[in-house]
């Protein structure tokens, strides 16, 4: 199969899981990530991203920016998944939160090596269409993992999801409590998220992927994000029946977040006190302290692709 055919099946696939789901901070926030970078675009960069989306019949960022997430959920692009999947880490050997190639990328593979490798392909007007095209998938997802604290740690967990905590009385790891929750909270789809989020867009940090990554390793370093793990360090082997577990479409067509008494998503524990019976550690003193930063790393991820993009969009256009 040729690689038109393997992005086109593999957004084919993205594109039906969207319809008609809460979707997170791994799904929901990666998306307002190209949402609101693609906002930001120059008219010349703007122009050579609908030349290149239209090669597979797209037009929206934020539709294909879960394109590299999901590529082990279609038998014709899970070879591509396995030798990407460990790209979209980054794997501090050390809480100095100092991005060191050998120690913390070896051999490349990491995010910001991924990064720096698909921002050249795209810049180089050389390039074959399809390369450039995967690039600028890559390229949506993996700033927005270079942006995410949990995709930038040092520590022993894989990620938060060897960590265990409480909510609204249920034992998740705290990975899903990031993943599923905290951007959730809002209520909002995509293009209203990005709405409200576009009227406050910070300033460009940095151009380097390594900066953006050590940024977010301070996140998880300095600002206690690790709430106190619950007594047990056994973690449900499979997903609530209510929560992301269940790909019922038409039933969350009908109401955005669940209205179960046992249902805790960000919503919902925007009102937890955290009863002290429950031992909620992930409660509504934790949601109110920690969505303003998932929401700040989402508008600084896409500060930092659309200025990406618009370099390199433009330096690899193909000559008239």
């Amino acid at each position: 199969m040729n690689a038109s055919k393997t992005l086109r099946n593999g957004l084919l696939l993205v594109a039906g899981l969207w319809a008609g789901q809460v979707l997170a901070w791994g799904q929901q926030g990666t998306a307002l990530v190209g949402e609101l970078a693609q906002r930001q675009l120059d008219a010349d960069a703007k122009a050579e991203a609908a030349r290149l989306l239209g090669l597979i019949k797209q037009s929206e960022f934020s539709v294909v920016a879960n394109w590299a997430g999901s590529l082990d959920q279609n038998a014709q692009t899970k070879d591509l998944w396995e030798k990407t999947k460990n790209e979209r880490l980054v794997i501090y050997k050390a809480d100095d939160c100092q991005y060191q190639p050998p120690r913390d990328c070896p051999d490349g593979v990491c995010t910001v090596a991924a990064i720096e490798r698909n921002r050249a392909t795209l810049a180089d007007p050389k390039a074959p269409n399809q390369a450039r095209l995967m690039a600028l998938l890559f390229l949506i997802h993996h700033v927005a993992d270079a942006s995410s604290p949990l995709n930038n740690s040092f520590k022993d967990d894989k990620g938060g999801y060897d960590f265990p905590v409480k909510a609204g009385g249920r034992t998740y790891n705290l990975r899903k409590t990031w993943d599923d929750f905290l951007l959730s909270a809002a209520q909002l789809d995509v293009k209203a998220y990005a709405d409200k989020l576009q009227k406050d867009l910070p300033a460009v940090d940095s151009s380097s992927p390594a900066a953006w990554s050590q940024q977010a390793c301070r996140i998880v370093r300095d600002g206690d994000i690790y709430p106190k793990a619950v007594s047990t360090r056994k973690l449900p082997t499979k997903q609530y029946d209510d929560d992301d577990g269940d790909f019922d479409s038409a039933a969350k067509n009908m109401e955005y977040n669940r209205t179960g008494k046992d249902y805790s998503r960000g919503d919902k524990l925007m009102s937890d006190s955290g009863d002290k019976r429950d031992g909620n550690t992930i409660n509504a003193s934790y949601m109110k302290k920690f969505v303003p930063v998932a929401e700040q790393q989402v508008e600084l991820a896409s500060v930092r692709l659309a200025q990406l993009l618009n370099d390199a969009l433009v330096a690899g256009r193909p000559a008239p």
